[in-house]
């Protein structure tokens, strides 16, 4: 090894030209391939043993993670280390150039035996542009001594002045980086919060959601309990009512996963479904519920039903609820029409879905907050519904609104889109902030 050239460019080149030759080398790189460009360049050029960038870290505040790190022939892993008992420890806390050309066995037993007997060490910190700040160093070593008189101090300082710029450009970049995520993290848990914050009125409506599935699963275990105390029960009888009481309790469980997915992660599992059979679904729960406080339902479709692509749980239980409330509006109302109709219409860029009520009607003291939670026109109600309502149909990139009310009673009309976008859908899930 030409020990001469460890300690100062060769002879033939100037420090200048030196410092030039590593510029023209680095000048079109940035990040990780200009650190590694750099200390390969500087290890082969000096033929030292060791070449190393770092970068300090703030915790804990004596280690630092290397950005570049060249041992032997070659550029190695990455790693961080404890700066405590090393020379790199009197460069960075000392915020000054260091040269040992010699002794280092002597000056840092421990450090220079576990590295293999290193001699010779040059290191310089490396500052922030805009405050000055120590935000790592350049360093090299090598297992022979360097010569005093062939150190170039001003080629180190030139180097580490683009390295601190480079450094602080990256540590912004990152800050940046950090910034966007902390934001998009706070917007997640707003909507996480937001959707924890209503778990009362959550709990509510699920008990109101599940009650009808419950109530027919109830309704058909005791007709067969009463149909197995005649002599000679109708077999075929008893398996539909069997059947029945088993459909509302799939349909209790399925409420309870949809509303519990949709509360925990906000994810709506949308598919492509004929409106006809959507309704279909629901159609028992809907004519249970109005048969079961005499009311009349009446539904309008369209002569060609279109198919919609949603959350078909979710979206039976914003019209089971729209039912609902309508039926609670006429059993307070003392008018002799009993009537909720359902209609659906196909506009061009939406499937328009409206339910009227011949009921009370909504005081204007309710219809500016008619949508926030817990608000209610009566006072035994829980005002959970249309809160629930909406939430689940703006996530489907719908609107929910109320079209009209007075004491003859009200239409709450709800879109949904026509074709739904497919950005941020995922085969059959929609992720939903």
């Amino acid at each position: 090894m030409n020990h001469s050239a460890v300690a100062r460019p060769p002879e033939t080149v100037s420090a200048n030209r030196f410092v030039e030759m590593i510029a023209e080398a680095t000048a079109p790189l940035t990040g990780g391939d200009y650190f590694r460009t750099l200390v390969a360049r500087l290890a082969t050029s000096l033929e030292v043993e060791v070449a190393l960038v770092t970068e300090c870290l703030h915790y804990p505040e004596n280690h630092v993670r290397t950005l570049a790190f060249w041992r032997g022939s070659s550029l190695t892993e990455d790693i961080s280390f404890d700066l405590v008992g090393t020379p790199c420890e009197d460069v960075i806390h000392g915020g000054e150039f260091c040269f040992y050309p010699d002794r280092m066995q002597q000056r840092f037993p421990d450090w220079s035996a576990h590295e293999g007997g290193v001699e010779s060490f040059i290191g310089i910190p490396v500052f922030a542009p805009s405050d000055g700040r120590v935000v790592g160093h350049i360093a090299v070593y090598d297992k022979q001594r360097m010569p005093r008189d062939g150190v170039v101090e001003s080629m180190f300082r030139i180097i580490a002045a683009r390295v601190g710029a480079e450094i602080e450009r990256m540590q912004s970049e990152q800050a940046l980086r950090d910034s966007e995520a902390r934001a998009r993290q706070h917007l997640s848990q707003l909507a996480h919060v937001s959707r924890l914050g209503a778990m009362g009125e959550m709990a509510s409506a699920l008990a109101h959601e599940i009650n009808q599935p419950l109530t027919t699963v109830a309704t058909y275990a005791q007709t067969c309990l009463s149909m197995l105390e005649h002599p000679e029960p109708d077999v075929d009888a008893l398996k539909q009512a069997l059947q029945q009481s088993l459909d509302g309790a799939r349909r209790a469980q399925q409420v309870i996963k949809r509303l519990r997915a949709y509360v925990s992660r906000g994810e709506l599992k949308t598919r492509l479904i004929p409106l006809q059979r959507l309704l279909d679904d629901c159609l028992i729960l809907l004519q249970t519920e109005t048969r079961h406080h005499r009311i009349d339902l009446e539904i309008d479709l369209p002569s060609q039903p279109p198919v919609i692509r949603v959350d078909s749980v979710l979206i039976q239980q914003v019209l089971l609820n729209l039912v609902r409330n309508g039926v609670d509006a006429i059993n307070h109302s003392e008018g002799p029409d009993r009537l909720i109709e359902l209609k659906v219409d196909r506009a061009e860029q939406s499937t328009v879905f409206e339910v009227s009520d011949t009921g009370t009607g909504i005081d204007a003291e309710t219809r500016p907050k008619l949508f926030e939670p817990f608000a209610s026109s009566r006072q035994d109600g829980l005002g959970i519904g249309l809160s629930l309502c909406k939430s689940i149909v703006e996530a489907h990139g719908g609107e929910l609104w109320l079209a009209e009310t007075s004491d003859q009673g009200s239409r709450f009309c709800f879109s949904l889109p026509a074709d739904p976008p497919s950005a941020g859908m995922t085969g059959d899930q929609t992720s939903v902030g």
